[in-house]
């Protein structure tokens, strides 16, 4: 079986590929041709990574798409450069695959807030999802806004774990927890702070809502997470708060 994780553990010095793709360059479309062909294992794995299903060469776009991919990361490649060659490609290869996915996808799906990546298994879980989707453009698409979200929650100290365990179990806890959560996304004052500070600016917040100070610091967290998700541009996430405010079905 093609190991794709042994070859993009090459050190980025040593890369012997290097040399390969500089005779490419240099006119050498035979070597291209070969190059191409013995490296399709690594297209299929990489296409089937960012799908997540099995691949059929024979009759997959995506494959295609993957093949076309390939070859434009040999074109655009610097060999002057130490970047690993493989590693270059297949990140060319995703975000293809990911442009062609979200072109061609006609499902109209949302996502709940809960929808959090495992830390233990580098999984995601399923823990309410309850949507029918067809193709895998939205798992890509949630993936992506889960790592951005991720990487937010990670300037406040906050996991995804802890986040979705200490998330309210309630619907109108959640709807209350999200009208201050706008409050503070909407008054620049308390947004200012909020940045500057990492934390909700629970003094001030009283003073412009009825609302305890134990119900705040218990539900901190989610809160804050809820300021990031309105203030960014993550249109599944957002869509889940949306659906909360409007006593839908995320609950």
């Amino acid at each position: 079986m093609f190991n794709i994780k042994f070859f993009k553990k090459q050190k980025q010095e040593n890369d012997p590929l290097r040399d390969i793709i500089a005779k490419i360059h240099r006119g050498d479309f035979a070597l291209k041709e070969k190059f191409i062909s013995d490296y399709r294992p690594f297209i299929l794995q990489s296409v089937s990574r960012v799908t997540g299903r099995y691949i059929d060469p024979a009759n997959s776009e995506e494959y295609s798409v993957g093949l076309m991919a390939f070859d434009e990361a040999i074109n655009c490649y610097d060999e002057n450069q130490s970047r690993n060659f493989l590693n270059f490609s297949d990140q060319v290869i995703r975000r293809r695959i990911i442009d062609f996915l979200r072109k061609n996808s006609k499902a109209q799906v949302e996502y709940p807030f809960t929808y959090f990546e495992s830390e233990e298994n580098n999984n995601f879980e399923e823990k309410y999802l309850k949507v029918d989707y067809d193709t895998s453009t939205d798992n890509v698409e949630v993936e992506e806004e889960i790592i951005a979200f991720k990487r937010e929650l990670m300037r406040f100290n906050i996991s995804l774990s802890s986040l979705a365990s200490c998330a309210p179990k309630h619907k109108d806890s959640k709807q209350l927890c999200i009208k201050l959560a706008r409050l503070i996304a909407d008054n620049q004052l308390l947004y200012d702070k909020f940045m500057r500070t990492g934390n909700i600016p629970i003094t001030d917040l009283m003073k412009i809502t009825k609302v305890y100070h134990g119900t705040v610091e218990r539900n901190r967290k989610f809160i804050i997470a809820m300021v990031l998700i309105i203030k960014s541009n993550l249109n599944i996430l957002q869509g889940y708060v949306r659906d909360v405010e409007g006593g839908g079905r995320y609950e």
